[in-house]
C-alpha cells in the first residue's frame, strides 16, 4: 500500500488568485488533483492545505481524504511535505512508500502514480522525469520517510531526490506541463488513456526547449479554453 501526499498549501502568487479553485476540465484544480490521487487506488491520501484552507475544505466535502492544515505553509514546500508525512509515522504504518504529488500538474494521472509505485522494487526513491530533470511525482520507500519529516523551509523533495545516488527515473513527460499563471490554463492535451500507457515508461520523450515549450505544445492540440475564477476568495 502506497500513501499518496497531495500539496496545495500555497497562495498562488505568480497566478494572482487561488489556482487551487481555478477551473480545469470543468472543475476546481484540486478537486482534478484528488480525483487522480483516488483514482490511482493505491492507499491513502493525504492533502495539505494552508493558505486556501476553507474554500478548498469546500471543494473537497465528502470526498475520502485527510485534510491537514500546514499552519506555517508561507514557510515552504518543505514543512508542507513534513505534516503530510506524519501521520504515518510509527511502527505500526502500514504503508510500502508514499507519492509526494502537487496539486498543479494537472496532466499527471492515475496510471502515472501506479507506475512510479510498480517500479519501487528494490529502490528507495522513484521520481518522474520530464524536459531534462528529475522531479515530483515521486515515490519514496519508509527508509525516506524520516528525511521527508525532517524538511524545512523551500527544501522539498527535490532535495532528497538530488542526494539519492541510485534514483529509478520513470519518463512522466506530461509532468512538464503545471499551472503557474492564468494563461497556462487553456488548453490541456487530453490525458492518455490507461490503457495505452505502458507499465514502468510512460508517455513519448519529452520535446526540446523544456517546460514552456511543452506548455505551448499543449496549447496547440487542444486550443479549449477554461475559466478561472479570478479575484475569488481573494
Amino acid at each position: 500500500m502506497t500513501g499518496i501526499i497531495l500539496l496545495a498549501a500555497g497562495e498562488s502568487k505568480r497566478f494572482g488568485s487561488p489556482k487551487q479553485l481555478a477551473h480545469f476540465r470543468g472543475k476546481p484544480l484540486l478537486r482534478h488533483a484528488v480525483d487522480t490521487a483516488l483514482e490511482a487506488g493505491l492507499g491513502p491520501v493525504n492533502v495539505v492545505l494552508g493558505a486556501v484552507d476553507q474554500p478548498c475544505r469546500d471543494v473537497l466535502e465528502g470526498m475520502n481524504v485527510s485534510i491537514i492544515h500546514h499552519a506555517g505553509w508561507e514557510k515552504g514546500m518543505g514543512g508542507s511535505i513534513s505534516v503530510g508525512i506524519r501521520p504515518w509515522m510509527g511502527r505500526r504504518n502500514p504503508l510500502k512508500g508514499v507519492i509526494v504529488l502537487l496539486a498543479d500538474q494537472p496532466e499527471v494521472t492515475a496510471a502515472h502514480l501506479r507506475a512510479l509505485a510498480a517500479a519501487s522494487a528494490g529502490h528507495s526513491i522513484v521520481a518522474a522525469a520530464y524536459s531534462g530533470q528529475v522531479g515530483v511525482p515521486a515515490w519514496f520507500a519508509p527508509d525516506k520517510f524520516m528525511r521527508l519529516l525532517l524538511l524545512e523551509g523551500e527544501k522539498g523533495a527535490k532535495t532528497l531526490i538530488a542526494r539519492e545516488p541510485r534514483v529509478r527515473r520513470i519518463e512522466i513527460p506530461a509532468a512538464a506541463f503545471d499551472i503557474d499563471t492564468p494563461e497556462d490554463l487553456p488548453g490541456a492535451a487530453p490525458a492518455a488513456d490507461a490503457a495505452d500507457l505502458p507499465d514502468i515508461t510512460v508517455g513519448e520523450p519529452a520535446p526540446p526547449g523544456g517546460i514552456r515549450l511543452r506548455k505551448e505544445l499543449f496549447r496547440i492540440k487542444n486550443p479549449l479554453r477554461f475559466v478561472a475564477p479570478l479575484g475569488a476568495f481573494r
